[in-house]
């Protein structure tokens, strides 16, 4: 009988470290009025959010997941939907679903610096854009002023996922005002480690926040997830010194990745991105991450909107976790012969070179 590997998932980038304990206290307390409807509402909650984004309660939504923000925002606006790629998949997914017409615009991950590459008449013809910054899968931040430029050249809305906000500090959200057509969308589930809650928001001008609003049910946000909201901004010390440990965990792996040859795309986001000149070599790096019982994201349609370069997203998971990655990594030196353009040089073989054989 084989023996069992306990697997590490290092596939999605939600956090290693979990809720601060002010937090998991809070979520504990609200269970006592689980027999209740959180007949409230969310205004605390939208102060909390509203005093951390620097903008007003009206100008926040509270929503299951930034999922469902997406979802909203997709069937109030999505007759045409335009859309930049490589981007995440639910932009895609959901306008499929409701068959919204589509323009998808994609640009290879090595283009640098990533640049939104819409026409004029992409931009007149597209009811609602998505943009996604930093952008996932890349970790690639787009400028401020590409995103407004193109607030000002179109008369649809203007969607901006900044699920990873807390990672870059660049935001459109001080321009919601300016430019009225600006939605932006973010969460709770990466830098707050509550993904299992369900809690994201929106944040736009009044008129289009009670919009949205009058878009779905009256409790969309349960108490949970709303005084696990709440706590998290109490806590922003524990989540700050826990990002920090993730930064130094993430430097240690990825120097790991260069000794190796390995070519990964730099960026500040809680995950890594291994890049190869084939999908043959993606996949050879993919088996030995499984065969040490490491799974990882490889770029699938499933996954990822127009994400066609062979690539691996590792997510940054504990100190643990991580050695494990590193180990799998290590052991692609048996690979000796076969032809690792990325891992050895472009159109070079795999040899047994000083660096990779003396790794310990």
């Amino acid at each position: 009988m084989g023996k069992h590997i306990t697997k590490t998932h290092l596939g999605y980038t939600g956090s290693c470290y979990g809720p601060s304990p002010a937090v998991r206290k809070a979520m504990e307390n609200s269970l006592d009025m689980a027999n209740s409807y959180p007949h409230e509402g969310y205004m605390e909650l939208k102060k909390a959010i509203a005093a951390y984004s620097n903008v007003k309660p009206e100008n926040i939504m509270v929503t299951n997941g930034c999922d469902e923000a997406i979802a909203l925002i997709t069937y109030k606006f999505g007759q045409k939907v335009l859309i930049q790629a490589p981007t995440y998949s639910e932009f895609e997914r959901i306008a499929r679903g409701i068959g919204s017409d589509m323009r998808i615009k994609e640009q290879s991950i090595a283009s640098s610096p990533f640049r939104i590459n819409f026409s004029p008449d992409d931009l007149g013809w597209a009811s609602l854009t998505w943009i996604c910054t930093p952008n996932n899968p890349t970790g690639d931040v787009i400028a401020k002023s590409q995103i407004l430029d193109i607030a000002s050249r179109t008369s649809g809305i203007v969607a901006v996922d900044e699920a990873y906000y807390e990672y870059c500090k660049e935001t459109v959200a001080d321009s919601i005002e300016e430019h009225r057509n600006l939605i932006v969308t973010r969460t709770f589930s990466k830098a707050f480690a509550t993904e299992g809650v369900r809690l994201g928001y929106i944040i736009s001008n009044p008129e289009t926040i009670r919009m949205l609003e009058n878009s779905t049910h009256e409790y969309n946000v349960n108490r949970v997830a709303r005084a696990a909201g709440i706590a998290v901004f109490k806590s922003m010390d524990y989540y700050g010194a826990e990002m920090e440990r993730l930064r130094s965990i993430k430097s240690d792996f990825e120097d790991t990745c260069k000794n190796l040859g390995l070519r990964l795309k730099v960026h500040a986001l809680p995950f890594t991105l291994l890049m190869f000149d084939s999908e043959m070599e993606r996949d050879l790096c993919y088996g030995a991450f499984l065969k040490h019982g490491v799974v990882t994201l490889k770029n699938t349609h499933e996954e990822f909107t127009s994400f066609s370069d062979p690539c691996i997203r590792v997510a940054i998971g504990n100190r643990m976790q991580m050695e494990k990655a590193m180990l799998a990594l290590k052991s692609m030196r048996n690979y000796a012969n076969l032809p690792i353009g990325a891992l050895a040089g472009k159109g070079r073989r795999f040899r047994k070179v000083p660096q990779i054989q003396n790794l310990k």
